[in-house]
This record gives C-alpha cells, structure tokens and sequence, in this order.
C-alpha cells in the first residue's frame, strides 16, 4: 500500500462499520472500542443521504435524528451476522406484481451498502430484471430516414435528451422483508438518466433507444451468495437506515428530504436536470420531496 494512499481523493480515510466478522482482530472493531469505552452510548449509528452531492448527507453515532424520517421506523434483523454485512433477509422482489422467480421462496438477501452507487443484483436474476424495467423510448426497425419504420436525425436527437426518470408508466421495484416492510423504489429511484441506443436482433440497421435500471451484476460465491442484492445509493438516498450492533437489526424510515441544505465543499456531481449518471433531478415546485405511504428502507456497511 502506498504511504500516502488517499492523496488522489477528497477524503481522509475509510471508517469501517461492519460487524465483528470483518475486523481484522477485536481491537479493531469501532463499536466494541465504543462500547467499552462510552458504556453509555447506544450502539447504534444511522445514515442519511441527501438527494443531491450538494446537500448535508450525514451519519450519526449512538442512535439517530428523528428529523431525518418522513415516517416510522421499521426493523428487520440481520441475516447470517456472522459473516459481518449489514444484510436482511428477503421474501420476494417484485416488479409491480411480478414475483421475481430467484427470490419467490424467500431464500434471497440484501447487504446494505455505502459505498456502492448502483443497485447490485445477482447475474442470474439480472435479464429478467431488466427486461421487467425496460422501457423503451423510440423504435426504428429500419435505421435512420423518412419512410416506413425509420427516424430522423432530429427526433432520435429529441428523443435521446429526455430523463428516463421523469417517464410515466414504470413500474415500481419492490424489496419485501416481510412483517409489512417493502422497501419500494420508483422510476426516478432506479433509471439512468440517458436512455441507451441499443441494437435490434435480426436487422442490421434497426435500433432503439432504451431507458434502463441502475442496476450492476453480482457474481458473489457461498456462503454470501448466490442469490444476494446489494441495496446502495439508489435505496439509501431513498430510506433513511440505522443500524444496531447490540440486536443485530436494521431501521428503515423514509427520508426526509425536505431540509437537505447545501453543503460547503461537498464533492462535485452533475448539475440537477442533466442525464449524466448521478444527477439529480430538478426540483419541482411545491414538491415535498417525502413519501409516507411506503414502510422504510435499509442502509449501509462502507462508510
């Protein structure tokens, strides 16, 4: 490792919060150190992720800010600590009412994590996801032009500077946990921004543009895997997370995003309104920014 291996970047260091399992030895784990030597503190801690790069995103130890939940707490317990990840058992993942096939006898599960900017999904599961998602923009079966089953330059330009995010008719993705906790994510949580120009089987000039789910293919071996989700940025900008060392459990509440602030010297994303991956979207007027109609969501290891 080199002496000075966080020169290149805008951070001081990795703080690591997962469970025993993960430390290098007990020393080195933070709420055991914590616990022993703050007796009275919770050992707890909670991550709160601000809509935008610009806004305060925090994390809190020894319990968590109500302020940042829009609604109740829900809690679901770790599955398999002893492998160290913040991760919770899943009953089904549903695209609308499709019950995805992997996960239909509750044998999937979920690692809740910071570090990760995309939703990880397991490769098998990953086709039929996408082709749940999918939604496409513009068609043309026979390439660019003017006649029959064709698009002109000017409508596929049009066409490509829409926000998949702001498109109707997507369907939700849902994670059930079971005991009412779903964690639900809309159009606007799982899109990229741009949609893709994709290829047509079986014609050589037909293409289409396509709106497609942030989602990254996981090849994770035994005993964490197969068939294991991770939860990133898309869920935890969404749900605001806690996390209880002692009991083993993860919070969810959905985030209150309606005093997220601007934040000095946060590092820099993509302007809101642009369709490079990570923008935010542009605030509409009147727009609360809260859901209350959906149970919470899970959070985070890397921090």
């Amino acid at each position: 490792m080199s002496e000075q291996p966080f020169s290149l970047f805008q951070f001081d260091g990795i703080l690591g919060l997962g469970l025993e399992a993960l430390g290098l030895a007990p020393s080195f784990s933070f709420f055991g150190q914590m616990v022993a030597q703050r007796p009275s503190m919770q050992p707890r801690f909670s991550v709160f992720l601000a809509r935008s790069d610009d806004g305060f995103s925090s994390i809190s130890f020894g319990g968590h800010d109500s302020s940042k939940a829009a609604t109740n707490v829900h809690w679901a317990d770790v599955a398999m600590p002893e492998l160290g990840y913040w991760q919770v058992q899943i009953r089904q993942v549903r695209v609308g009412d499709v019950v995805i096939d992997e996960c239909a006898n509750g044998n999937c599960r979920a690692i809740l994590d910071t570090g990760t900017s995309l939703l990880g999904a397991p490769r098998q599961a990953l086709r039929g996801l996408h082709s749940l998602l999918s939604r496409d923009v513009l068609q043309a079966p026979n390439g660019y032009g003017e006649g029959e089953g064709q698009v002109t330059e000017d409508a596929a330009h049009e066409a490509s500077q829409l926000d998949c995010r702001e498109r109707p008719g997507a369907a939700p993705l849902i994670f059930d946990m079971g005991d009412g906790l779903e964690v639900r994510l809309e159009a606007e949580d799982y899109f990229r921004p741009k949609p893709f120009n994709m290829t047509m089987p079986d014609a050589p000039d037909a293409w289409k543009l396509t709106c497609r789910s942030l989602l990254l293919p996981l090849d994770l071996p035994e005993p964490l895997g197969p068939r294991t989700f991770i939860l990133g940025e898309p869920v935890l900008r969404k749900y605001y997370t806690i996390y209880d060392w002692s009991t083993r459990k993860v919070g969810f509440a959905v985030a209150d995003h309606s005093n997220d602030g601007i934040a000095d010297g946060a590092v820099g994303s993509p302007e809101a309104g642009s369709l490079l991956p990570g923008a935010p979207l542009q605030r509409k007027s009147g727009d609360t920014e809260q859901s209350t109609k959906q149970l919470p969501a899970p959070a985070a290891i890397n921090v």
